[in-house]
């Protein structure tokens, strides 16, 4: 049996898994609850033709709703009303969902993220799967909507009055990391894809993409991409990262120069960062940045210095192959497409436990746990294995996660 044909198989144990999550499970969020669940049916659908599971994700849609208007949540976007809501307007956009009688949820949606958004950024809270920032990528969704047009104004505004002028440009600090917790008398700033740097650079992009205050978002992106490429690790040993996590307003690295492999931190998060950047400004430098970090994750890291203990998406071999995979087709780059069949069999081998749901478990330390949702589960896991068995099925969903 080939890769893609176990991937196949797969693929059926997980959809046969989420029909038992999903109608057990109580909490409604997109990336760590169900409705990414809905995600994975509507493309599902796309690989297998199969009307059954565009019927499911209709199903959880209707869940969706139903925890929309029943159950106290946040503005958020990892486990709140943000994501819910984004993943509705996205089905809605790819021709999957007809949102035509959802419009006075969107327009209840609209008042609780905005709310949210604006109190989360006034406290200087910028993480984008917990606070302020994710809010934004749902009303990115919404645009034209006349809604959307406040939100994201507030947001451009915000980021003009708090980033700091450092050596190399601009950044906002770290409001989120422990370390910054533990730290609070010194400005930190995280390179994380998903709650740091990256993440506002990857918002601004998108604002910068659909017209959304040009000549005010070109200068925080030129600032804070020309920040972020400083920031590279002085001495890089064969194996070891590019990039650092956490750097102090100095510059100076905060914890281990070395981190892990993953879309969450590390060097995949910055390289996708870069790419999107550059596609949506027209910089083939900053594309040709990205490039060569994703050769150098292709060529030198692996499952041990990568630090890769699962297959999730977040920080395990399906997110980093997905990540591979993808940016090879951009780029039409044989070594990263090699690097993502490395990363696509190591996911295949992680599928060895009994008691797991469709063989896999995560490691939250000290113990490898059960999960079903899309950032640390089965269901990004099987949106990424849907990539790999056909790869002419557009992944619009990873925009979720701010790839590319």
């Amino acid at each position: 049996m080939d890769q893609r044909e176990a991937a196949v198989l797969l693929l059926r144990r997980i959809c046969g898994e989420l029909d038992q999550f999903i109608a057990t499970d109580a909490h409604a969020g997109l990336l760590g609850g169900y409705t990414g669940a809905a995600l994975f049916y509507a493309y599902y659908f796309q690989l297998t033709g199969e009307e059954q599971h565009l019927d499911k994700a209709a199903a959880v849609v209707e869940k969706c709703l139903s925890a929309l208007s029943d159950t106290p949540m946040d503005g958020s976007h990892c486990s709140g009303m943000a994501g819910i809501a984004w993943c509705l307007q996205h089905l809605g956009a790819i021709g999957l969902l007809d949102t035509a009688d959802t419009t006075d949820a969107f327009t209840e949606i609209d008042a609780v993220v905005a709310d949210f958004m604006a109190a989360e950024l006034v406290a200087g809270r910028n993480d984008f799967l917990h606070q302020g920032l994710g809010g934004a990528l749902y009303f990115l969704e919404r645009w034209p909507a006349t809604e959307a047009a406040a939100p994201l104004e507030g947001l451009i505004q915000h980021l003009e009055d708090t980033a700091l002028t450092l050596t190399g440009g601009i950044a906002w600090k770290d409001n989120f990391s422990s370390t910054s917790e533990a730290n609070k008398d010194q400005d930190l700033f995280n390179l994380g894809l998903a709650h740091g740097v990256p993440a506002i650079i990857s918002v601004l992009a998108r604002c910068y993409e659909k017209n959304i205050a040009r000549h005010r978002v070109l200068p925080l992106l030129s600032g804070s991409i020309s920040w972020l490429l400083q920031t590279r690790n002085l001495a890089s040993p064969v194996g070891q990262s590019l990039f650092p996590t956490l750097v102090s307003a100095a510059g100076d690295v905060v914890g281990a120069a070395h981190s892990r492999l993953g879309w969450c931190y590390g060097d995949l998060g910055i390289a996708a960062t870069l790419l999107g950047a550059g596609h949506r400004l027209q910089r083939g430098d900053y594309q040709h940045d990205a490039l060569q970090i994703f050769r150098q994750v292709a060529r030198e890291r692996n499952v041990k210095n990568g630090a890769v203990h699962d297959a999730c998406m977040c920080h395990g071999s399906a997110g980093i192959a997905h990540i591979l995979q993808q940016a090879g087709l951009y780029y039409g780059d044989e070594q990263l497409l090699s690097a993502s069949q490395y990363w696509w069999k190591t996911t295949l081998e992680m599928n060895t436990w009994a008691d797991g749901p469709a063989g896999f478990k995560f490691y939250h330390h000290p113990d490898f746990v059960s999960s079903h949702n899309m950032l640390e589960g089965i269901a990004g896991i099987g949106l990424s294995l849907i990539s790999f068995a056909d790869t002419s099925i557009k992944p619009a969903w990873q925009d979720s996660l701010l790839i590319f």
